[in-house]
């Protein structure tokens, strides 16, 4: 899979990371000459009509435009679709405003910055009312990390039935199910009897 990745700031570096962790392949374009291994850099501007006359979009699985200015993505948006109607557009929208223009300019998804951030502001905060509701009924959540000769080590997640593992990580990817490796960490959730049985079951 290769990617158009239109806009490479502060949201295009975090979303090159993301792709490249998966292997997907990223060509990055950008004003600004910012390098980063493993992604293909085009240093011009992305409002040129020379750029899509040079880039062959039928390469291309999705355009991501993470563009700083909505006004730019909107063009860039139009620009694209024109030149390859039925390519898979993600924008970056920072005034929900411009959410609705670029879906009519074609984006087929369209992400308002300002939007989920307020959304991980009240998710932050009903959290925080959720974990007080779980401890008033006795539920905790506990995060163990998995030693080398732990007992956990080659057991799977739907192995047990008295905690319910949420899920595993390890090197910054997050499973919820499948084989306990060592060096991981596991988030689990029980009452705290059930929890402390666990722990000198298997942490101790």
């Amino acid at each position: 899979m290769k990617v158009l990745l239109i806009g490479f700031g502060d949201v295009g570096r975090a979303v090159a990371r993301i792709l490249l962790s998966r292997n997907i392949e990223v060509t990055a374009v950008d004003i600004s000459e910012t390098r980063m291994d493993g992604v293909n850099f085009i240093k011009t501007d992305a409002l040129s009509e020379e750029l899509y006359e040079f880039v062959d979009l039928d390469e291309y699985s999705a355009a991501i435009i993470a563009l700083p200015n909505d006004v730019d993505a909107l063009l860039c948006i139009m620009m694209i679709k024109k030149k390859k109607e039925d390519l898979l557009v993600f924008a970056r929208c920072n005034n929900p405003s411009y959410r609705e223009k670029m879906s009519i300019a074609g984006a087929d998804y369209v992400v308002d910055i300002s939007t989920i951030t307020s959304q991980m502001i009240l998710s932050t905060i009903f959290r925080e009312e959720a974990e007080k509701r779980l401890l008033y009924e006795n539920i905790h959540v506990r995060t163990y990390t998995v030693s080398e000769n732990s007992p956990l080590v080659g057991r799977r997640v739907e192995d047990f039935d008295d905690v319910l593992i949420l899920g595993i990580e390890k090197d910054g990817a997050v499973r919820h199910d499948g084989v306990i490796e060592p060096g991981s960490k596991i988030a689990v959730v029980g009452e705290i009897e059930v929890l402390k049985a666990f722990e000198e079951r298997f942490m101790t």
